[in-house]
């Protein structure tokens, strides 16, 4: 602010000058401009990752082939031209992916390409296998990566979702040291379907349908076929009679009754069908015998007997 003063006793011109804080200042203030001699790093993740798998279930156990879910990375940069990588961890620190679940953990693996390497490291600057390297002219630029999301097969879990999230990590790489610019969370999720697998040695692989000879049953009989059950989730089994738990004659003489049990579970098929709850999920390869016991039936007529068991397997969702 300029003042202009006269006075009687003389002339003269006397200035004052002051100045108001900049805080104080009316009008708009100039934003802030960046120092084009340092490198600005940011890093852009996608939102997170949700794994569908090939048939869009989600992870299946007993699936031996290897799928991918893909995650996009953006880094971006401003100011002087530098050097960068780009590296992961595991959600503790750690270089193994681990995702939780139902009390359980499912094992998955950032790679840089479907046949790798990881990019997951233990190691805080990660190690040469797991970086992606990039170069950075000066001025505003960008670049895009392609992460691919893996998870072996094969892994026996319960099904239900587990969840976690990989720590991505971008360093400045043009200094004595790696600098650390920033890093991101990306999270994942991944359903397991509940999931069955009934093997019939008798049977064979492929087969629906089986015939049992029972033999002479004057003197009585005992069959049994063996099952084998493997799935992560419970699993109900339902067993049903068409002739009520008899085996009826072909010409129409008097049925010959039998006993049927499943595992160690005596089965009631005199209302035509029975059900049976078979372990509690996360069987593997379980021995499941089907008995079927005839007494002895000296005076039985002469002739074919026979009847017709359905069993039905059905895992519980």
């Amino acid at each position: 602010m300029i003042k202009k003063q006269s006075t009687r006793l003389g002339v003269g011109l006397a200035m004052s000058l002051s100045t108001m804080p900049v805080w104080a200042q009316d009008g708009p203030i100039m934003p802030q401009l960046l120092d084009t001699a340092e490198c600005y790093l940011s890093l852009e993740v996608d939102n997170a990752v949700d794994w569908r798998g090939p048939y869009g279930r989600g992870y299946e156990v007993f699936d031996p082939s290897l799928s991918f879910e893909v995650a996009l990375i953006t880094v971006r940069h401003e100011g002087r031209a530098c050097d960068f990588f780009l590296t992961a961890t595991g959600q503790n620190g750690g270089g193994e992916g681990r995702l939780d679940g139902q009390g359980y953990a499912l094992i998955y693996d950032l790679l840089r390409d479907p046949n790798g390497p990881s990019i997951l490291s233990p190691d805080l600057f990660g190690n040469q296998l797991s970086r992606l390297h990039g170069t950075f002219a000066e001025g505003p630029s960008a670049q895009q990566f392609m992460i691919y999301l893996s998870i072996p097969p094969e892994q026996f879990v319960p099904g239900g979702t587990y969840s976690g999230q990989a720590i991505l990590k971008l360093f400045r790489d043009d200094m004595a040291a790696p600098e650390l610019s920033v890093q991101e969370a990306l999270p994942i999720t991944v359903p397991v379907a509940s999931a069955l697998k009934v093997e019939n040695l008798q049977a064979g692989v492929g087969r629906r349908d089986l015939s049992v000879d029972l033999g002479n049953l004057e003197t009585g009989a005992t069959s049994e076929l063996d099952f084998v059950l493997s799935s992560n989730a419970p699993v109900q089994a339902r067993i049903s009679s068409d002739n009520l738990g008899f085996l009826a004659h072909q010409f129409g003489a008097r049925p010959i009754p039998y006993r049927m049990s499943i595992g160690n579970r005596r089965l009631d098929l005199s209302n035509g069908s029975d059900q049976v709850a078979i372990g509690t999920g996360g069987e593997r390869g379980l021995d499941l015998p089907l008995r079927v016991m005839v007494d002895q039936q000296p005076g039985a007529a002469a002739g074919k007997y026979s009847d017709i068991v359905t069993i039905n397997f059905r895992v519980e969702q």
